[in-house]
């Protein structure tokens, strides 16, 4: 078997076999995830959070030999199933250790003018956008550990029923709101972020639902901004159909997300 099963980023992931193993095995991974899987999946696994095994891995290629997770987890699934709240909150309630490697999330100006130039949006639209731009710091100055991926296609379900969590190469430090927002269908919208804000308050009490809604909302601009550059920057043939998606849904969806935010 050697089906690629890389979508958005730069590494390969392949679906083969390791000593008679059924395995995923991935090259190229970047430092981060690599070093995810040496120093912080062990500990994960033994505060509960389930992650692909690691099999092997090969430091000169940077190649991970992982456990194959055979059931995939529906967008639906995902955003009710309560093991996936709890495997977020419990990577959020875990204490940070400064020698791990992570990525460092920004909101970069460049990969704003780069999406709008993209989009061609209606100029009411790249006005919103570019004003709703400067809410991102919120993003990206809490000390809380996230995957920074949770969307749907990096949730698996093993034969036992595990739900696990795998590609950790945007593992770092930020808003729980970065882990919550792909829990959301598309862009969303008020309800939903209220919705998700209070399941999450729920599992996590000390957090403020309604700070936390809003910054959900502007998490899902900012991952617009991630995955076109993404996308772009990998040559990835799903670009247009981003584009032409994006184009259709985001300036009503920008109009609500001003009224939203103060």
């Amino acid at each position: 078997m050697s089906d690629c099963l890389a979508k958005m980023g730069a590494a390969r992931v392949r679906r083969t076999s390791f000593h008679g193993i059924e395995c995923i095995e991935k090259s190229s991974t970047s430092a981060v995830e690599f070093q995810f899987y040496q120093d912080v999946a062990p500990a994960f696994r033994s505060a509960g959070i389930a992650i692909p095994e690691l099999l092997a891995c090969d430091a000169q290629t940077q190649t991970l030999t992982l456990e194959y997770i055979p059931h995939a987890l529906s967008q639906h699934a995902l955003a009710e199933h309560r093991d996936v709240l709890t495997t977020i909150t419990r990577i959020h309630q875990y204490p940070v250790d400064k020698h791990w490697t992570f990525k460092h999330h920004h909101w970069l100006r460049d990969k704003t003018i780069k999406a709008l130039e993209l989009l061609k949006l209606p100029n009411e639209s790249v006005a919103i956008f570019l004003d709703l731009e400067k809410y991102g710091s919120c993003l990206f100055s809490a000390q809380t550990l996230i995957s920074g991926d949770t969307n749907a296609g990096n949730w698996g379900i093993r034969e036992k029923g595990d739900v696990v969590l795998y590609d950790w190469e945007r593992f770092s430090t930020g808003s729980p709101a970065i882990d919550l927002a792909p829990l959301i269908k598309g862009m969303g919208n008020i309800c939903d972020y209220i919705h998700i804000a209070k399941r999450y308050q729920e599992v996590s009490p000390s957090a403020d639902a309604a700070a936390l809604a809003q910054e959900i909302a502007i998490c899902k601009l900012w991952i617009v901004t991630e995955v076109l550059d993404i996308l772009s920057r990998n040559h990835k043939a799903e670009l247009s159909k981003y584009i032409d998606w994006y184009r259709k849904y985001l300036p009503d969806w920008l109009i609500q997300l001003r009224q939203f935010l103060p």
